[in-house]
């Protein structure tokens, strides 16, 4: 008898004997965030410490470019439709890249420190939040232009909270969450005009929003909660409190779960959201101080890394979306794990290591 065994690449997905380290890719200095252009399969890495942008395929799981010149580069966006890649620059500037060149074609200047930065893949607009100035930079992605600086509410500017700006392209509506006060600003994608400031807690640090059901998630520093805003009305219907100290949350818009790990010192709670309810669903304990979770919607799981810095380095938990159990865990990645992304075509997932200077691959 003949047996012919499946691919692990297969539409099934991965057996939970191969989810595990298959690749460490070395890029620049203290890379501060990873972004993949979903239609390419491209990775794009902004190397802090170097002032460059490492690109990486996902498929080969190499270096196949790097941009110099992008000094204070620190978090990224991309624009699949357009294949532009937008860097923010904590010394003022903004950057973009065409992703067909691998080219910096155009460094745009406007003073202060931008941190978060998101696009509108449907108009190619880019909002980019200046933690020195309390602003938002609009840049026309096209025209590669400033169109507008808007002011926002009080920034905190000694943190560059990486998921301070969502952009909802469907409503053409704008979140900015303003680190040194109680609000989040909503601004209009069409006028450029802010249409409200949404109380949502003191202390906001950082948001999601799924763009199935419009709700915004959005973590405070205030009771260490989690306020629930619905995105049509731009009012806040849900606040749930000791959540923990939420870097970055993770949403599984089929499933309408959202993951939200507490990486507090000593803390490994990992607490599960029931979209539907606005209530916690469960806790999940996954390794010390779970900072970054990353969603594959096609296989339902979650890969949660822990922050981890010189010692010990980071680990990754991998949890069933389906029943809320892990299935793999202290899976051990690099120092200082500060993002992570999932390409959903080959089922690897990808963790930055701002500490180790390296990209983490794990098959899904």
């Amino acid at each position: 008898m003949i047996f012919i065994l499946c691919s692990k690449w297969s539409r099934e997905g991965i057996e939970i004997s191969e989810i595990k380290v298959i690749a460490t890719i070395r890029v620049g200095s203290r890379p501060s965030d990873i972004a993949i252009n979903k239609r390419t399969g491209m990775l794009y890495v902004p190397n802090n410490g170097s002032g460059s942008l490492s690109v990486i395929d996902s498929r080969l799981n190499r270096v196949v470019a790097t941009v110099e010149g992008l000094a204070g580069a620190v978090f990224t966006a991309v624009n699949p439709r357009t294949n532009q890649i937008f860097v923010s620059g904590l010394t003022g500037k903004l950057f973009i890249i065409d992703g067909r060149s691998n080219k910096l074609v155009r460094t745009l200047e406007a003073g202060g420190a931008f941190a978060s930065i998101a696009v509108n893949i449907k108009t190619n607009k880019v909002y980019a939040l200046n933690i020195e100035r309390n602003s938002v930079t609009v840049v026309d992605g096209t025209r590669e232009k400033v169109i507008a600086t808007i002011p926002v509410g009080t920034q905190n500017p000694s943190f560059a909270a990486p998921h301070a700006v969502a952009v909802n392209p469907f409503t053409n509506r704008v979140y900015v969450l303003n680190t040194g006060s109680n609000t989040a600003t909503v601004i209009n994608g069409c006028t450029h005009r802010v249409m409200s400031a949404i109380k949502v807690g003191q202390g906001p640090l950082s948001l999601v929003i799924n763009l199935r059901t419009n709700r915004l998630y959005i973590a405070v520093e205030e009771r260490s909660s989690v306020s629930i805003v619905n995105g049509r009305t731009n009012q806040r219907i849900k606040t749930i409190p000791n959540v923990g100290d939420i870097d970055t949350f993770a949403v599984n818009p089929v499933t309408n779960l959202i993951y939200a790990p507490d990486d507090t010192t000593n803390s490994s709670k990992i607490t599960v959201i029931n979209g539907k309810t606005n209530q916690i669903m469960t806790t999940i304990q996954g390794g010390e101080s779970p900072r970054i979770p990353v969603v594959n919607r096609k296989l339902n799981r979650i890969y949660v890394s822990t922050a981890g810095e010189e010692i010990p380095p980071s680990r990754a938990t991998v949890i069933d979306g389906a029943t809320s159990k892990i299935i793999k865990a202290d899976l051990r990645m690099g120092l200082g794990t500060s993002a992570g992304v999932v390409n959903e075509k080959n089922n690897r997932v990808f963790f930055a290591n701002g500490a180790g200077n390296t990209i983490t691959v794990l098959s899904g």
